[in-house]
């Protein structure tokens, strides 16, 4: 993979690439990419058929992949479980075979026992992600009516988390080094997971939730997002008085660098915001921060896994989350110009992953993407696949196709 620039040059063509996109003189070859999606979605269906002999066991769930690329495996305790089950749906969804929908059920069905878990801010990931997408896509099946009950419930304990002081959701992990005395902490991840927490408020949860959802959100933005539209992964509080004690990186390179995938997580999540509230306030927060997304991609699109780390280690998640969320977006936004240019830039990132070095093509594994970092200071799983990167991959895929059908 090619070294990056340097960050004056990188700049300087970022700012070039931009402005001639905004003003409609970049096309995206529409044919090509249609073709490269209609490929990819008949190899991500063999590949998605392949994983449910690879994985077996329906209480299993993958996770990333190894750098042989096959799956790991983890239970429903943790964050990732929700979706395997989501990529299932959304195969069911892009082919309309049966066989989908079946195991989607059965590895949906062995998350519902975290229901009840109030120790995780995670549980929208889960639960909207599997079951939420079953209620949409198979509403009258016999075994889904119990899922508007299940996520109702998964959201109730969600919303239990909510803490007044801070106002906000607070995060349920911390690293011990970091960790201050008498603090609580935030994270942009939690963004993510109000999309559960706001269905509920509209499908007979508490109506109340909606006015939390908005309450955690502006704070999380006055909190967490710089000057420059960059953000934050953390914010710790004091536990007493809400006052903020300190601003820093988990898994972002250093505690004033932007952690890629934590900012996908907000242009995304203040995305459904304004889906769910139409305040013009959510979608100007979610334009800033999908500007500063795109203004510091490659060429290629594919965002580093921190936008200020030397190292070259690419994130195809957090693009494909952006790419996601920017076919949605796009639809909101009133100015022709930025309209397009936002609609360009997601052809333009879903372009590229739907091709060599980002798509597998089912080549030697049932991963769907390479080229993902989960957790670059902890852990090695750098550089290879991620089961969120194939979702959001999914997703995008379908949002794309439905704009012909509109």
């Amino acid at each position: 993979m090619k070294k990056p620039l340097f960050k004056s040059q990188l700049l300087l063509l970022l700012l070039l690439l931009s402005s001639l996109t905004l003003f409609g003189k970049t096309n995206v070859d529409e044919s090509k990419l249609k073709q490269l999606v209609d490929n990819a979605v008949s190899k991500s269906l063999v590949a998605l058929t392949n994983s449910t002999d690879e994985i077996k066991d329906t209480l299993k769930y993958p996770n990333q992949g190894t750098k042989t690329f096959q799956w790991q495996l983890r239970t429903s305790k943790d964050w990732t479980s929700g979706f395997y089950p989501g990529c299932l749906w959304y195969a069911y969804e892009l082919s309309n075979d049966a066989k989908f929908k079946i195991w989607a059920k059965q590895w949906t069905s062995g998350i519902e026992a975290m229901k009840h878990n109030h120790k995780t801010h995670d549980l929208g990931f889960r639960f909207k992600c599997a079951f939420g997408n079953g209620l949409r896509l198979a509403p009258n099946d016999p075994q889904t009516t119990r899922y508007k009950e299940i996520l109702l419930t998964a959201a109730a304990t969600a919303d239990s988390r909510f803490v007044p002081v801070i106002g906000q959701y607070p995060s349920d992990w911390d690293e011990s080094a970091k960790t201050v005395q008498n603090s609580v902490g935030g994270l942009v991840d939690v963004m993510m997971n109000l999309e559960l927490l706001l269905w509920a408020s509209e499908n007979g949860g508490d109506p109340a939730i909606r006015e939390r959802c908005i309450t955690h959100s502006k704070n999380v933005f006055r909190d967490f997002v710089r000057p420059d539209g960059g953000t934050y992964h953390i914010v710790r509080y004091d536990k007493d008085n809400g006052k903020v004690l300190n601003k820093g990186q988990l898994q972002g390179d250093v505690d004033e660098s932007t952690w890629s995938r934590g900012h996908a997580w907000m242009v995304y999540g203040f995305t459904l915001m304004y889906r769910h509230t139409k305040d013009e306030q959510f979608l100007n927060n979610a334009m800033r921060l999908a500007d500063y997304f795109i203004a510091h991609l490659p060429a290629d699109k594919v965002a580093n896994w921190d936008f200020q780390s030397k190292l070259d280690h690419r994130d195809a998640s957090a693009s494909a989350i952006v790419c996601s969320a920017l076919l949605e977006m796009h639809k909101y936004v009133k100015d022709p110009k930025k309209k397009q240019f936002y609609l360009n830039e997601a052809k333009s990132i879903l372009t590229s992953l739907c091709q060599p070095p980002y798509f597998t093509e089912g080549k030697g594994t049932n991963c769907l993407l390479y080229h993902s970092t989960q957790y670059f200071h902890k852990t090695d799983n750098t550089d290879v696949p991620c089961i969120f990167a194939d979702y959001y991959f999914l997703e995008s895929i379908i949002r794309y196709k439905n704009l012909a059908k509109k």
